[in-house]
């Protein structure tokens, strides 16, 4: 009885003190991308709710255009701000390079974001950005650090 039950202890301590299950590098993209899609989607709708949720609660993000924002809250605002006086938003996005680790992940790419303004002239912006992304428990991906800047590097035609 007794050996059961130290038996019963360890299993109970061993499942206690386990990382979660690693993550294949194909599971991690494949999860990034459906973020990636979201914010997408979120830019799309003209969402700040929905654009808010893409990130983990500690979330920075940098512009140097903008005053740093953290938390979702505060992204919220600062897209509901944003988009006030746009009109049919896009955004793509480039991925250039990804690395990952089990329990976090970086991107750095290119973006491309385009929309109308209110007095209906058809803007875009070209910019670099670099994504500090966090594997969260169950599993899913939500960015904790952006910080994008625009691309002065892009030739005017």
């Amino acid at each position: 009885m007794r050996s059961s039950l130290l038996l019963i202890s360890l299993c109970f301590l061993g499942f206690g003190c386990s990382k979660p299950s690693p993550v294949s590098v194909g599971d991690a993209n494949s999860g990034i991308d459906s973020l990636n899609a979201h914010l997408v989607r979120a830019y799309q709708n003209r969402d700040p709710r929905a654009y808010a949720a893409l990130y983990t609660d500690t979330a920075v993000f940098e512009w140097p255009a903008f005053k740093t924002v953290r938390g979702p809250a505060d992204l919220a605002a600062m897209a509901r701000s944003n988009w006030a006086g746009e009109r049919d938003v896009d955004l793509r996005l480039s991925v250039a390079n990804r690395r990952v680790a089990p329990e976090h992940a970086t991107e750095f790419g290119a973006f491309q974001q385009s929309w109308t303004d209110s007095t209906g002239l058809r803007m875009t912006e070209f910019g670099r950005y670099v994504t500090f992304f966090l594997r969260q428990r169950d599993g899913s991906w939500r960015m904790d650090r952006f910080f994008g800047f625009e691309d002065s590097t892009r030739s005017t035609k």
